[in-house]
C-alpha cells in the first residue's frame, strides 16, 4: 500500500478526449449486443422464455426493410408506425372513386343536421354502476389515468363527470382528447423479435372516455332498436342475437331448397 506520493497530478491533462458521438455509438452497441445476446437465450432455452413470457420484455433493436438498424425508442416507435402502415394501407385505390367521394359527401351531410331527437341524459346512478363494473387489471391511456384511480373517484368527482357527460350529448361533442391512444406492440410468441412485424400493436385508449362511450352506446343502440332503424337480418352486435343462428337459417334454408328439387 502507498502511504505517501510525491507525484503531482496536473489540473489539466493533454490527453485526447473521445468525441460525443463516440460514447453514443458505444452505448447503442452495448444495447444491440445485449439484445441479441437475450434473444439467443430465449431461443435456446424455451423454459426460460415460458417463465418470463408474463413479464415486461423491452422491444430490442428492430431491423428496418432497408437493413439499417433502429437503436433508439424514437427509431424504434417509427420503424412499428411504418410496418403496421404498410400492414393497413390499400395495395391499390378503391375502383369506384365517385361513389366513396357520394358516400362520404351523404355522411358528411347528415353529421351537420340537426338532431331530432335528444338522447336521455346520463344519471349518476348509471355512472356509478359503470364505474363499479370497471376492471382494475387495465393499463391506462395517454391521460394516465387508470380504472383503478376512478373507482375512487368521490361523489363530487362523479357529479363533475355527470355533468361532462350530458353536456357532451347535449353539444354532440366527443373530446379529441378521449379519441388519442398510446399504440404499444405485443410480441407475437414464436417470431423473431428483430422484426416489426413480430409485433401486434394495441391501442389504450382513455378510461373516461371508455365511460362516455358506454353511455353513448346504450343510448343509441336503444333509439335505434326503437325505432327499428336496424333490419332483422342483421344479427352481429345485437342483444340476443348470435351469427350462429343465421348460419344455421341459412343452412335450413339450403336443405329446404334440396328437399323440394328432389320431389318428383
Amino acid at each position: 500500500m502507498v502511504g505517501k506520493c510525491e507525484r503531482e497530478v496536473p489540473a489539466f491533462s493533454d490527453r485526447r478526449k473521445f468525441p460525443p458521438n463516440i460514447f453514443e455509438l458505444i452505448r447503442a452497441k452495448t444495447q444491440l449486443y445485449a439484445a441479441r445476446a437475450h434473444i439467443l437465450l430465449l431461443s435456446t432455452d424455451p423454459e426460460r422464455e415460458l417463465s418470463i413470457r408474463k413479464g415486461y420484455i423491452p422491444i430490442p433493436p428492430l431491423k428496418r426493410p432497408h437493413n439499417s438498424v433502429a437503436l433508439d425508442d424514437v427509431e424504434i416507435a417509427e420503424c412499428l408506425a411504418n410496418s403496421i402502415e404498410s400492414q393497413c394501407s390499400h395495395a391499390s385505390p378503391p375502383h369506384d372513386i365517385a361513389h366513396v367521394n357520394r358516400i362520404e359527401e351523404d355522411v358528411q351531410n347528415k353529421a351537420s343536421l340537426e338532431p331530432k331527437d335528444d338522447l336521455p341524459p346520463v344519471s349518476m346512478s348509471e355512472v356509478q354502476k359503470l364505474v363499479k363494473s370497471l376492471k382494475t387489471r387495465k393499463a391506462p391511456g395517454l391521460d394516465g389515468i387508470g380504472n383503478k384511480a376512478i373507482k375512487c373517484f368521490s361523489l363530487p368527482l362523479l357529479s363533475l363527470l355527470v355533468a361532462v357527460f350530458n353536456a357532451c350529448l347535449r353539444n354532440c361533442y366527443f373530446p379529441p382528447a378521449w379519441k388519442e391512444a398510446e399504440i404499444i406492440g405485443i410480441y407475437k410468441p414464436g417470431k423473431l423479435r428483430d422484426l416489426p412485424a413480430s409485433y401486434r400493436s394495441i391501442s389504450l385508449l382513455s378510461g373516461l372516455g371508455k365511460l362516455f362511450e358506454r353511455t353513448l352506446k346504450t343510448r343509441l343502440s336503444d333509439h335505434l332498436l326503437g325505432k327499428g332503424l336496424i333490419i332483422d337480418e342483421q344479427f352481429g352486435f345485437r342483444p340476443v342475437h348470435s351469427c350462429p343462428q343465421q348460419v344455421l337459417r341459412l343452412v335450413e334454408y339450403i336443405l329446404e331448397g334440396l328437399n323440394l328439387s328432389t320431389k318428383p
